[in-house]
């Protein structure tokens, strides 16, 4: 949301004289209560699931060298199996809860429909189309889909993720990612118009 601001400015040229000049910033709407209840529920069941993945990934022998790909990608694969186990049987709504659905649902539409909006379906459109997949919790990100990051419009109106997880588009689904595993660890079916 954009908000007007005043900001006092010297008139140049009248020696004493001051004006008040407007300004626009962007900033995030105050939440509602439900809102803000909703989020944190969100920003629990996240820090819950990166608890966890530290947990894990300190049960691991540390990495000898950080330049040798073969040894991260085979720690990232342990990693991604460790959490797979510690995790079984998931389905979609651990951490996008039906309600915390219905919000991110709600603040995807209200972003592609506004105007300006063209911009945001571009940034999602860019690249080769996706192929077709099944989104699953606990499946991983294909390697060869494009990865469709999300427009900072949008970003800009949905919780923030610490460094361990990003949000992604998949097709027609909003995807909760794993950055160290490319692990799926929950999505929104159908969140994208």
């Amino acid at each position: 949301m954009r908000t007007l601001f005043w900001v006092l400015a010297i008139a140049s040229g009248l020696p004493g004289k001051s004006i008040l000049v407007p300004t626009i910033q962007n900033e995030k709407p105050a939440l509602s209560a439900q809102e803000a209840a909703l989020t944190k529920d969100f920003s629990d069941r996240i820090k819950a699931y990166i608890a966890l993945q530290k947990k894990l990934e300190a049960s691991l022998p540390g990495l000898k060298s950080s330049n040798d790909s073969a040894e991260i990608a085979s720690h990232a694969l342990t990693l991604r199996v460790m959490i797979i186990e510690a995790r079984p049987n998931l389905q979609q709504g651990n951490i996008f809860t039906p309600e915390m659905s219905a919000h991110f649902k709600s603040t995807i539409r209200k972003t592609f429909q506004e105007p300006g909006s063209g911009v945001v379906r571009r940034t999602v459109q860019e690249g080769d189309p996706p192929k077709p997949i099944v989104v699953r919790v606990n499946g991983v990100y294909p390697d060869d889909s494009p990865v469709i990051t999300t427009p900072p419009t949008l970003l800009a109106r949905l919780p923030e993720l610490p460094k361990e997880l990003t949000y992604r588009i998949l097709g027609h689904a909003f995807v909760l990612l794993d950055n160290k595993t490319n692990l799926i660890v929950d999505f929104i079916p159908d969140a994208i118009p």
